[in-house]
């Protein structure tokens, strides 16, 4: 009996379908790479990311699927909480921490917007947002879409999910995506506590965040004029406007974050 496909909302860079009790998603040449992290995650019983099962008949992979909800725009009430916050945090850090000892496979690749950056540590998601995050129905949380996971720094990381989840947007952009006047250097300040953050690196988490915006925007533009369809329709739907409106929102406030942190 063929097991029907429903199609799952969500990914920008990949066609994702349910068939059962498993996830099929397009494959690439990082995936032997990802699936070699997700093993690892499983054997040292790291739960928050889906287990990798292998391929199917027609070479997409195949991920355990995962219940729960996915973060949508707009972000219902849940979502948008400190402890939602802090949870977010603290399973970043697990996932880092659980890398202890994994080992890439020889001549492991991965899929990535450019070179890894200085003091690579361990393998980075790149994309802890909302939109990648699971809230399962035992009130825990978890990653999913491994595909932009390569080496990079654990501030890096931390970067991105605190850009995302701050949020480090324009006032105006924050309530269309769900966040009501953000107090933005507390929460700030909340996500480095949650993960733990060593005082150089909160020295640094600033000028990180906005590294690792530039870093996005140039990245999807690379990836979209070598001609890879999914990033040319982000470009071609003015997704990279909004980040560019971040950069402008960190200039301003820089200062404030900064102390925030301290």
């Amino acid at each position: 009996m063929v097991q029907q496909e429903i199609p799952l909302l969500g990914g920008n860079t990949s066609t994702v379908v349910r068939v059962g009790d498993t996830v099929r998603r397009n494959a690439g040449p990082w995936t032997p790479a990802v699936h070699s992290l997700l093993h690892h995650l499983e054997r040292v019983g790291f739960t928050g990311a889906p287990r990798a099962l292998g391929m199917d008949e027609r070479g997409r992979e195949v991920l355990s699927y995962l219940e729960g909800e996915c973060g949508s725009y707009p972000l219902q009430p849940h979502w948008v909480t400190d402890e939602a916050l802090v949870a977010v945090a603290t399973m970043l850090r697990r996932f880092h921490d659980a890398q202890y000892g994994f080992r890439p496979p020889p001549g492991a690749v991965w899929r990535s917007f450019g070179p890894p950056p200085p003091g690579t540590e361990v393998i980075c998601h790149h994309d802890a947002a909302p939109h990648n995050v699971i809230w399962r129905p035992d009130d825990t949380i978890a990653l999913i879409d491994f595909d932009l996971a390569s080496p990079g720094a654990r501030i890096y990381d931390v970067a991105y999910a605190a850009w995302t989840w701050v949020p480090l947007f324009s006032d105006n952009d924050s309530v269309t995506l769900g966040w009501h006047s953000p107090d933005r250097p507390r929460r700030l300040r909340l996500f480095a506590n949650a993960y733990g953050l060593i005082p150089r690196d909160r020295h640094r988490l600033v000028g990180a965040i906005r590294a690792r915006i530039i870093d996005h925007v140039e990245g999807i533009r690379r990836m979209a004029a070598a001609g890879e369809p999914a990033f040319v329709r982000i470009v071609h739907k003015g997704h990279l406007r909004r980040p560019m409106r971040d950069l402008r929102l960190i200039d301003h406030e820089r200062y404030a974050l900064e102390a925030a942190l301290r």
